[in-house]
């Protein structure tokens, strides 16, 4: 029995729902399958402080345990949860469409890097290393110099923050580039074939190229940074790295290229997942052209709209290219409206099968796509200067982690019967779908408004009318919760499947 299907029965509660016997087609099951066990149990703990940031709010606990709650649950959301599952996913469907192995070293070390690095990091913030995970350099080093957290906790928290980079830059691009284009094609595993000019297969290449090619040069200041707080090279040697104008750009580029390598992840998981959910048999999407043209649109328009973050930064940065990250937000949106263009004459012309999968992965493009219209927003030169430091940007990037969580998590109900020989609870799973869009709406449009009403992002005095969007988001938050414990049920009622 494989090391990965080991794991998964020895987990308590999370291994039922991914339990599989033996079989030729473990070479794709197996690590996936564990992946996305693991990213549901950083789920649980994300949600779970998640809804504690409300109630410590509004039942006076202290400033203490907002802060470092608020740093554990967005960098569990982000990274050990999120992105995990993406990777699950989009391994398993490399896997089956073009017939490579989704096992390996590059796999383990992907899931090992991940894993152990957000422990680390995780032990670093119950020492009191309270950043977000937008680490703004040089402030972590400034809240050791002032006492708010060791050294210790510095050092854990960036070796944490180290391994996590070097599973989503270098391991998980490499394995997808390897499986593209270099690994052995084995007959028996390929179950759905697809070509490299598949939309679904570009969009996937695309997003693993963008997070390898934005990401190398965070590698290449950050190596240096921890390689001095080990002792192992002089302070001389990083003075350029150190500089907070080279390393707020550095990490920038990255940062917000991990999202939009997320989201042309996404759009070509739907391109991939809704031809097969067409109900004439055809399998085809309506135009391959315009979708691989939305693609290219979203690669080009996004890569250099992070300067929007930069308004505030004009004596480092030519308000030239502040403008024009505010315009390639907005171009982002052609891409945006071509892919729901090619959604729509898709199931116009072919019909739809109507399953939950296939509402799960809609429903969470219809969040994403609501929620872009919020980064175009504040996007915006005057309304960035009077949202950006509210819980509009908060709640902005909450909400993008959600709806792509959502379509990863439908395609996952797509992928279960494949991996586990067993169907989800139909009934269970539709009624985890309402849920799911109710608190998503609700939490949406209560960080808007708390924002607009200039609610900061990271505060721990509450006071006012905050108090009230901190309730809301507290009952929405527990209506999510309900909805994710729906989710787990669909999965661990599952029924074996019948030939």
């Amino acid at each position: 029995m494989s090391v990965a299907n080991t794991l998964i029965q020895k987990a308590p509660f999370f291994g039922r729902m991914f339990q599989m016997e033996e079989s030729d087609l473990n070479p794709i099951n197996s690590w996936p399958a564990l992946m996305a066990m693991t990213s549901f149990v950083w789920l649980t703990i994300a949600a779970v402080l998640g809804l504690s940031m409300p109630a410590i709010q509004l039942f006076d606990l202290g400033s203490h345990w907002y802060y470092q709650n608020i740093t554990l649950h967005g960098a569990a959301m982000a990274f050990p949860f999120a992105f995990q599952l993406m990777v699950a996913m989009s391994l398993h469907r490399a896997g089956a469409c073009l017939g490579k192995r989704a096992d390996g070293i590059l796999v383990a070390l992907t899931y090992i890097l991940m894993n152990v690095g957000a422990l680390l990091l995780t032990v670093a913030v119950l020492m009191g290393f309270h950043v977000t995970y937008t680490v703004m350099f040089p402030l972590p080093v400034v809240g050791v110099m002032t006492g708010q957290w060791s050294m210790s906790a510095l050092v854990i928290g960036f070796t944490g923050i180290a391994f996590v980079l070097l599973s989503m830059i270098l391991t998980y691009p490499i394995k997808i580039l390897r499986m593209s284009f270099f690994e052995k094609k084995h007959d028996e595993l390929q179950l759905a074939e697809r070509s490299l000019k598949d939309p679904g297969m570009i969009g996937m290449i695309m997003g693993v190229l963008v997070l390898l090619i934005t990401g190398l040069p965070l590698l290449a200041t950050a190596s240096p940074i921890l390689l001095h707080l080990y002792g192992i090279i002089p302070a001389e040697w990083i003075a350029w790295a150190v500089k907070p104008v080279v390393f707020e750009f550095i990490f920038y580029i990255f940062a917000h290229n991990l999202m939009e390598a997320m989201a042309i992840m996404i759009v070509g998981a739907v391109y991939a997942t809704l031809p097969l959910c067409t109900a004439d048999g055809s399998r085809r999407l309506y135009s391959d052209k315009i979708a691989n043209l939305a693609l290219w649109i979203l690669l080009v328009t996004s890569i250099t709209s992070f300067f929007h973050h930069f308004f505030t930064m004009y004596p480092a940065l030519p308000s030239t290219f502040a403008y024009h990250g505010n315009i390639m937000s907005f171009a982002t949106a052609i891409g945006g409206a071509l892919t729901i263009f090619t959604i729509l004459a898709t199931i116009w012309k072919h019909g739809l099968v109507a399953t939950p999968a296939v509402f799960l992965i809609l429903g969470g493009f219809v969040m994403y796509i609501l929620d872009g219209v919020t980064a175009i927003v504040i996007s915006n030169v005057a309304w960035n200067f009077k949202l950006h430091g509210t819980v509009w940007a908060g709640g902005h990037a909450m909400s993008v982690l959600i709806a792509i969580s959502m379509i990863w998590m439908g395609m996952l109900y797509y992928h279960y019967p494949l991996m586990t020989n067993r169907t989800i609870n139909d009934s269970t799973a539709r009624k985890c779908i309402k849920y799911f869009f109710l608190s998503f709406i609700g939490l949406f449009y209560t960080f808007l408004v708390a924002g607009a009403a200039g609610m900061p992002r990271r505060n721990a005095a509450w006071e006012g009318d905050w108090l009230i969007y901190g309730a809301m988001l507290g009952v929405f938050g527990t209506i999510l919760i309900y909805s994710f414990f729906l989710y787990f049920s669909s999965l661990r009622n599952s029924k074996a499947l019948d030939f």
